[in-house]
């Protein structure tokens, strides 16, 4: 997504994109640029994907970059029950998903056990996806060249940003009150995870999940 002479964001899936995305149509209009083909140059379809660091085109790439991270037991928790409750079916998900008739457990169980370069792995994996999208590595899941937020904070971080680059504030006063888009329906992500599975996610991810200093939060806490 690339805010004309501002701003380019990079959404990761399930990182509060979407929000962001009709938050900015709201008020800038046209002058928000989506595409959904190999590159932001596609006029061919007008909704976004998920592009990647190095898809930004050249006369957006002098830009300032932002992005949003989020904790990985979270984001696998909110991946599942958006592709269990999907009216449509994606192929790597059912195939992990054995055609959406495992829960979670089982989910994470299969999808643990594949190889590392299959297209089911690298599709269902919050690492992969995010290595992808800010074209980061396991040496460096930071990319410097972009600017990170977190989900978790994702209405101060969104904020702090956009006022860096001249976003009015009637737009910005807006960001708390403006209502989530594209949620999964779950119970609180801690409540799915048992001493095993947690380790999974923590060995696939650990990159990232050192990098951010993520660790299972409870409700409670």
């Amino acid at each position: 997504m690339i805010l004309k002479d501002r701003c380019v964001l990079l959404h990761m899936p399930k990182t509060g994109g979407v929000f962001i995305r009709l938050l900015l149509e709201k008020y800038y209009g046209s002058d928000v640029q989506l595409a959904s083909g190999k590159t932001f140059d596609d006029p061919s379809v007008r909704w976004a994907q998920h592009h990647s660091f190095d898809e930004i085109p050249e006369h957006a790439s002098s830009l300032p970059v932002f992005g949003f991270v989020r904790n990985p037991w979270d984001w696998y928790v909110s991946w599942y029950h958006f592709f269990m409750e999907y009216p449509h079916r994606p192929p790597h998900f059912m195939t992990v998903s054995r055609d959406k008739t495992v829960d979670f457990a089982g989910f994470i169980e299969n999808w643990s056990r594949l190889d590392p370069d299959s297209p089911e792995y690298i599709y269902n994996s919050f690492s992969a996806e995010y290595f992808r999208v800010f074209s980061s590595t396991k040496e460096r899941p930071r990319n410097p060249q972009v600017e990170m937020g977190r989900y978790e904070t994702v209405h101060e971080d969104l904020r702090r940003f956009l006022a860096q680059v001249g976003v009015g504030e009637e737009c910005l006063d807006e960001i708390t009150s403006f209502r989530q888009m594209n949620p999964s329906r779950h119970k609180h992500y801690s409540t799915y995870y048992n001493d095993r599975l947690a380790q999974l996610v923590y060995e696939h991810n650990s990159e990232v999940v050192d990098e951010y200093g993520y660790e299972i939060v409870s409700r409670e806490s």
